[in-house]
């Protein structure tokens, strides 16, 4: 799903094609040409620090990440556990933000001004509800599939992406590479 008022889906494949596991992120035009030309990083911040996450979109993330100017600022998870969880993996690992940081849910996330975009990993019957937060807060998205469990979930983040103008990439992890 792409606004193709803003953005070419030969545009949105050369600037957010991540390889490995169909990982791919991306920014909006105006997103975009602020980066550009500056050392400005794409902030990334992490919705649901899954097994999914750990084990196949964060090792294509880190692939592509330096070469992207990409990192990792920080996650939301309602678990503290999982919380901690993801803070005590990446730790030390390059393209994440030495001031890494957890919040409990998305709303703390999303009030942040140092997150650009989201990848979002948590249980299926949330990715599209998650989708329509993310665009509506103003970041970019990648989200895990199954992306909607119902046709009205679909229609709503399909709505919020044109609304927004919002670019948001839906993985099918070893499918899409």
């Amino acid at each position: 799903m792409e606004n193709n008022h803003q953005t070419s889906r030969r545009d949105f494949l050369k600037k957010t094609a991540l390889g490995t596991a169909g990982l791919a992120m991306s920014m909006s035009a105006s997103s975009y040409a602020r980066i550009i030309g500056s050392n400005d990083r794409v902030r990334v911040g992490i919705v649901g620090f899954s097994d999914r996450f750990r084990q196949s979109l964060l090792p294509a993330f880190m692939n592509h990440a330096k070469e992207l100017n990409f990192e990792l600022v920080g996650v939301s998870d309602l678990w503290n556990r999982r919380r901690d969880e993801c803070e005590a993996h990446l730790k030390d690992k390059p393209n994440v933000n030495k001031k890494f940081f957890k919040v409990r849910n998305n709303d703390e996330l999303y009030a942040r001004k140092d997150v650009d975009a989201v990848i979002i990993s948590t249980a299926d019957f949330q990715h599209a509800l998650h989708c329509v937060e993310a665009v509506r807060s103003g970041r970019d998205a990648y989200v895990e599939k199954p992306f909607a469990e119902s046709l009205d979930d679909a229609k709503a983040a399909l709505k919020a992406v044109e609304e927004t103008g919002k670019i948001v990439q839906i993985g099918s992890q070893r499918r899409s590479a």
